[in-house]
């Protein structure tokens, strides 16, 4: 068990059902706690509820519990923890609005335009300002280069594509036996590269093992020369950066 201190008083966290008490009763879906309830969270152990209300937004109130190690939305979606936040307080946990953006694990609807529009060819940029109430080109292109830097849209826009991709007969066989032919043969052929390279950005393969490389290609990887990461070098609309 662990203990954490709110305005001067210590508060227990049980790491397992095994430390609680037998007279402590365990609310097993912590949405339905209430103050003073010891509730079982999504990470399995045993808190109690401190705090309870709603909040006023514009589709209507929103409840919320908080903890002693932090607060939490009362949604089907949302991931109760016992982890301790910087501030207990806020749903965000002192996170940024970039952060809490950044580690949203579910779509919401707009995200989910975002990610149509940006599968039939839409730029990032167009495609924020269609999927998001926004007229702001500069406001959508800042907007549109971090939402497409997240892994839920990453893997979302790959699971779109992956139908034309198909058709296309691109698959992990055919990026790597061309990048191999390129690297090895080009001289200035940094165009086509550069677009092998996105093509294996969309089928995540830069994590896959050297084992894998090698069995398509018949070559033990062992590194990039200084010329080839010139020829390589991709335009930083592709790297988002």
């Amino acid at each position: 068990m662990r203990y954490y201190k709110v305005k001067g008083i210590k508060h227990i966290v049980y790491d397992s059902e095994i430390e609680v008490p037998p007279s402590v009763k365990i609310v097993r879906n912590w949405r339905m706690g209430n103050i003073g309830d010891w509730v079982l969270t999504d990470d399995e152990c045993i808190i109690q509820v401190l705090r309870k209300g709603a909040m006023l937004r514009k589709n209507g109130e929103r409840a919320y519990i908080g903890t002693c190690t932090g607060t939490f939305l009362v949604l089907k979606d949302t991931y109760m923890d016992t982890d301790k936040r910087t501030n207990i307080y806020s749903f965000g946990g002192n996170s940024t609005p970039e952060q809490v953006v950044a580690n949203r694990r579910k779509m919401t609807a707009n995200e989910e335009l975002f990610v149509t529009y940006i599968s039939q060819g839409l730029s990032p940029e167009d495609a924020y300002v269609k999927a998001f109430p926004t007229n702001n080109k500069q406001y959508a292109r800042m907007k549109a280069v971090n939402l497409i830097k997240t892994e839920r849209i990453k893997t979302a826009v790959k699971e779109e594509l992956k139908p034309v991709l198909e058709e296309l007969e691109i698959d992990e066989r055919m990026v790597l036996e061309n990048i191999k032919i390129v690297a090895q043969t080009a001289e200035k052929d940094d165009t086509k590269l550069k677009a092998l390279f996105k093509l294996s950005d969309i089928l995540d393969l830069e994590d896959k093992n050297s084992a894998k490389v090698q069995q398509i290609t018949g070559v033990q990887f062992q590194g990039l020369t200084d010329d080839m990461i010139d020829v390589a070098q991709r335009p930083k609309e592709i790297e988002g950066k």
